[in-house]
């Protein structure tokens, strides 16, 4: 069984006003990972946009992407990518919240022209390393749960971002870039 990575992002579909609960709601929900479920990556998200890395076998990553896909957080669900890979860069499960701090600005700035972190204007690349790097932050606006939990005990410098090296890539027939807009109805399942 090979290993999939799935890049994505959608726009929120929270009404204005219940941007706190869903801010309490989304780190609290890295709670209930568990490993069982062979997934692993990293969710990052604002008022606007959610960003997402998942990795495990294909079957279970097309899985969380139905899920995903019926749940009426979001909307305008674009794939970045859908690639095999050799190994994952997430240990664990991390959920982060993309706010306005100097580490969080200075990470923004790295991947995107201003301290806005906006996807749509990202490539696959470079939104797959800013969720790495932004779930990577010791900070508050971080949650971790599953095998790379106990990192959070142990601060890591927060001047300097690990530099990782390039992962082989090979050649795959999978698309670049697939844009799924919700056509659910209001009220209906």
């Amino acid at each position: 069984m090979s290993l999939s990575r799935l890049v994505f992002f959608s726009r929120t579909n929270i009404k204005i006003g219940e941007s706190a609960g869903m801010i309490r709601g989304m780190l609290q929900a890295c709670s209930e990972y568990s490993p069982v479920s062979g997934l692993t990556g990293g969710l990052v998200f604002n008022e606007k946009f959610f960003m997402q890395v998942i990795e495990g076998s294909r079957d279970q990553v097309s899985k969380q992407l139905k899920i995903l896909y019926e749940d009426n957080r979001h909307e305008e669900l674009t794939v970045l990518s859908v690639s095999e890979i050799y190994r994952r860069e997430f240990e664990g499960w991390a959920v982060g919240y993309a706010g306005r701090t100097i580490d969080a600005e200075r990470l923004y700035m790295r991947y995107c022209p201003t301290v806005d972190i906006n996807p749509t204007i990202m490539s696959a690349e470079a939104l797959f390393n800013f969720i790495r790097d932004f779930c990577a932050l010791e900070t508050l606006y971080v949650q971790r749960a599953g095998i790379g939990e106990t990192r959070a005990s142990a601060p890591q410098p927060q001047a300097v971002m690990p530099q990782r090296p390039p992962q082989p890539q090979r050649p795959t027939d999978a698309p670049q870039t697939i844009k799924v807009i919700n056509t659910k109805i209001p009220g209906t399942a």
